[in-house]
């Protein structure tokens, strides 16, 4: 389509010439001008050519139609396409024939050109004229229809005229005629192309894929580090990895020639027949072999088809294991190491199924290690052991804690049983928790030991506190009998005597009351107790020892002291032990023992302050140690037996004492949750 400030101004000549169109009377430009400020004015154009031009139409290079004037359909068969398509056979022959001159000359004219309209024979004068429209050129043709006199100038000859006439009706019909028939092979000619461009490009991708993966092979191949080498048929080198290269130092010169080189480095006394095996009999072959310089390495060899099922070669990989080799190795002793231990050791899933028992677990609960694994750990223990404390822990192990603790529980026949017991949580690469590993070791008898210790310790603590129980029983007992013997000599009842002595009477009874507390059966239910009472219960009964050694003790107990979940008793024989060492420590000197009580976040804290003569590091160092002791007739249990009451009770012990300045002691334990 013409454009309405380009394509007219560059055609501006073609209505200029007379030549080619009669001149253009003086209302037509004053037509255009009165139209100019239409904003489309390519139909407007269009519409003047209808009118005042002949039939026009504008070809591309390719002799297809850009655009075309009404009055030119008289001479199509269609208003797209090309020539050929476009146009009948009498005009398109010559339409192409102008064409192709006007791509070298400005301007091609054909005069009386035979065409047959509607059943009759007519001439066309055709005029192609040529043009640039931005970067490429166009081609105006104008159709102009011959007079009648030049149209009968061939019939005029008489009898030889007509023959001429009708030959030249039987031509343009042969001409359509055989026009037809190459548009219609033209078509066929135009979608057979389509189908072999169509194949074509996906020929071209099968290639461009094909490409692509060989540049990904060998991509492969010069990256890896394995070392690879690829044989023929013939047992010649086809290939090789650059990891091959160093391993069996080989050139590019090495190349097509026979792979005998390869066992020159390693001890592989089969490799030949081996190479035959896979070649022959279609088998891939895998070996373990050692290197001269120790290492190990696996030799694969596997057979590589080109085509179908014939085998065109061989594929040898070596890779190199050694560190694979010394791992499972290491594996294997750590799995010997943990099968023979002496803990029992059990690894779950993070749900608690079991994995793996080692064979100490599996003879304690008589049971094969089939039968375990895909087991709960927790109906384990609920079964065999009647304890169903793991739970509680287990949150933790999930947590990444680890936790220890002891586990107690009563047999099949109802004997207490005691377990120490270990959670750690095996992590993956991510750093997630992905197994958990449970050991275990039957402290029964230990625990049965330690009890036997307490109870020898305490019946120590009992004789050692029995000169001070008997000096404090004996003031009372001094002041009743010298009431009684007033009231006697008197045969008399005073009342002020009496009160006297009924408070002397109530002494006597708290301090027989804490006394027999060390004798009673220890009990190992823990239940809510209150710290400040043991403390004052504590200090009743060791008040009289400390008085003897010119000793005072004084309390700063905070009032608002949480509950701690304890056995009484076993705390009491704690706080005992510590506040006697205390008291003995300042024998040869007067001054104070300060207790105090209080807590931070989730521990209550009691501290033990004297002013004695203090502890050496070395002496620090060795505390709590069994049968280790500083006095003459200790027996070194007392400590230790502290220590585990605490540990026991989830709490820590911690001593801090210079020569000379004193020692504090300070207890941590947790609050009850």
């Amino acid at each position: 389509m013409l454009g309405s400030s380009e394509t007219v101004g560059k055609m501006s000549g073609l209505f200029g010439n007379d030549s080619v169109y009669p001149k253009v009377q003086t209302e037509v430009y004053k037509k255009i001008s009165e139209l100019s400020g239409f904003y489309r004015l390519d139909d407007i154009y269009l519409s003047l050519i209808d009118q005042y031009m002949f039939p026009c139409l504008i070809l591309n290079d390719r002799g297809e139609i850009v655009a075309s004037s009404e009055s030119a359909d008289q001479y199509l068969k269609s208003s797209k396409g090309n020539i050929h398509q476009a146009f009948p056979a009498s005009l398109s022959v010559q339409v192409n024939a102008a064409l192709q001159r006007a791509k070298k000359e400005k301007k091609v004219s054909f005069k009386n050109v035979p065409i047959y309209l509607s059943g009759e024979l007519s001439f066309v004068h055709l005029t192609l004229k040529s043009f640039f429209r931005q970067y490429h050129k166009l081609y105006v043709l104008f159709i102009e229809k011959a007079k009648e006199e030049a149209a009968r100038v061939p019939v005029s000859g008489g009898e030889d005229g007509q023959l001429h006439l009708q030959h030249l009706y039987r031509t343009v019909k042969e001409l359509e005629a055989s026009n037809d028939a190459l548009v219609s092979a033209n078509q066929k000619l135009q979608e057979e192309n389509k189908k072999l461009t169509a194949l074509n490009r996906a020929f071209e991708k099968k290639v461009n894929e094909l490409n692509t993966l060989k540049n990904d092979l060998n991509n492969l191949l010069t990256s890896t580090n394995i070392a690879a080498v690829f044989l023929d048929q013939e047992l010649k080198l086809k290939l090789f990895t650059p990891e091959a290269a160093n391993m069996f130092d080989l050139k590019k010169e090495d190349l097509s020639r026979p792979a005998d080189k390869l066992t020159e480095r390693f001890n592989y006394k089969e490799y030949a027949d081996d190479i035959k095996r896979t070649l022959y009999e279609n088998k891939t072959v895998v070996k373990e072999f050692e290197m001269p310089n120790g290492g190990w390495y696996t030799v694969k060899m596997i057979p590589y088809y080109a085509s179908g099922k014939k085998v065109e070669g061989i594929v040898v990989t070596f890779t190199n294991v050694t560190e694979l080799k010394m791992t499972n190795e290491a594996l294997h002793i750590s799995s010997q190491a943990i099968d023979q231990s002496p803990a029992n050791i059990l690894l779950t899933s993070v749900d608690g199924s079991v994995t793996y028992a080692n064979k100490r677990f599996c003879r304690m609960l008589e049971k094969h290690l089939d039968d375990l694994i895909g087991g709960d750990v927790f109906n384990i223990y609920r079964k065999h052991f009647h304890c169903d404390d793991l739970n509680r822990f287990w949150k933790h192990v999930l947590d990444k804690k680890p936790w220890s603790g002891e586990l107690h529980y009563q047999d099949g026949e109802q004997q207490d049983r005691w377990e120490q017991i270990s959670l750690i949580p095996v992590e993956d690469s991510a750093g997630n928790v992905h197994q958990v590993m449970l050991i275990s070791e039957d402290i029964t008898n230990q625990k049965r030991s330690e009890k036997m210790l307490m109870k020898s310790e305490m019946l120590s603590a009992v004789g050692q506190l029995a000169a001070g129980i008997a000096h404090e029983i004996r003031n009372p007992l001094t002041s009743l009998k010298g009431f009684l013997q007033l009231m006697i000599q008197s045969k008399k009842y005073q009342k002020d005597y009496a009160e006297v002595m009924m408070s002397e009477f109530i002494r006597l009874e708290a301090i027989i009351n804490e006394f027999l507390v060390l004798a009673k059966t220890k009990s190992t239910t823990f239940d809510p107790v209150q710290v400040n009472s043991i403390v004052e219960d504590v200090c009743m009964v060791l008040e009289s020892q400390a008085v003897l050694n010119n000793v005072r003790i004084e309390k700063q107990l905070s009032g608002d002291l949480p509950e701690i979940l304890a056995v009484s008793n076993e705390l009491k024989q704690v706080f005992l032990n510590i506040l006697k060492n205390a008291i003995e420590a300042m024998e040869d000197a007067e001054g104070f023992i300060t207790i105090r009580s209080y807590y931070e976040k989730d521990s209550v804290f009691i501290t033990f302050e004297d002013q004695g003569k203090g502890i050496s590091k070395d002496v620090l160092e060795k505390l709590g140690e069994p049968f280790y002791t500083t006095k003459e007739k200790g027996t070194g249990l007392g400590l230790m037996v502290t220590f585990k009451i605490i540990e026991n009770h989830g709490g820590s012990i911690h001593f801090e004492s210079e020569e000379g300045k004193g020692t504090t002691v300070k207890l941590k334990l947790p609050i009850k949750e």
